[in-house]
């Protein structure tokens, strides 16, 4: 059962602090995470929708509802997240999010399947992401409580859904070889068009010593758990020609994550 929980989470004074265990390269890369999440859900959005027709079962047409409203509900915190972010911090929200919105129109231009496959290769990364937050990995540890809970919220939804893109690609008549050509490029425009454009600007306004900071960035990237390294079976899998995200098993740490949040469907 996909449901969105709609909860509107309060933020502090903590987003002007580095408040990933002031860790000032692991609460940037959050921090640039969450600037592409307004855009990017609604692209995610309207390119299922682009391609709704397909789904004929009614137990996919109540998964693509589902999708939809948990990607609205994400796409509204973030924003709040954002503006808040920028305020505390000094940064220019409109010159983040600018390359995100471009993307975003440049994608509806594309053949409407296509576009899909873009989503898809998204949501695995997304799904991936989230779960090295809920407990394949330490990239939260010693994060302020309210936005950990906020990022593990996210996450949770994030593998509830994780199928329904590529399901309705595959009822559209999508190929693996599609598949593939899009994660290439949608991992190029994840850390370099977006990522690192965006971690370029938060270095400039904060300034943190370059040394630690480089430390900080190899540690989260390359170290044990670390993002690139921690997840590179599960990236890599999305090449399989009979790869499914449901082969990757996240039941347990999902129903963990759920219990200890309290995020339980009532």
């Amino acid at each position: 059962m996909i449901k969105p929980r709609d909860i509107r989470f309060p933020l502090d004074s903590a987003l002007s602090s580095d408040w990933n265990g002031s860790d000032w390269f692991r609460t940037a890369f959050f921090n640039a995470m969450s600037i592409l999440f307004p855009y990017g859900e609604k692209s995610f959005i309207d390119s299922v929708r682009a391609n709704e027709k397909a789904a004929t079962s009614p137990a996919l047409k109540a998964a693509v509802r589902g999708f939809m409203a948990q990607e609205y509900v994400h796409r509204r915190e973030h924003q709040h997240f954002n503006e808040e972010l920028c305020v505390a911090r000094g940064y220019s929200l409109d010159w983040l999010e600018a390359a995100i919105r471009s993307d975003s129109e440049e994608l509806q231009d594309l053949d409407p399947l296509f576009w899909l496959a873009t989503t898809v290769a998204y949501e695995h990364l997304t799904a991936t992401i989230a779960g090295g937050i809920l407990g394949r990995t330490n990239w939260l540890d010693g994060a302020d409580a309210g936005i950990a809970k906020m990022w593990r919220w996210h996450a949770i939804e994030e593998i509830e859904h994780k199928s329904v893109a590529f399901d309705v690609y595959l009822a559209a008549g999508g190929t693996h070889a599609m598949l593939r050509k899009a994660m290439v490029l949608m991992s190029f425009e994840f850390l370099v068009r977006f990522q690192t454009r965006s971690l370029w600007h938060m270095y400039r306004r904060d300034r943190p010593p370059l040394g630690r900071t480089l430390v900080q960035a190899a540690r989260f990237l390359f170290g044990k758990g670390g993002l690139i390294r921690g997840n590179w079976r599960h990236y890599w899998a999305f090449f399989r020609s009979d790869f499914h995200p449901d082969h990757i098993d996240d039941v347990a740490i999902l129903n963990r994550a759920i219990a200890a949040d309290g995020l339980a469907h009532r």
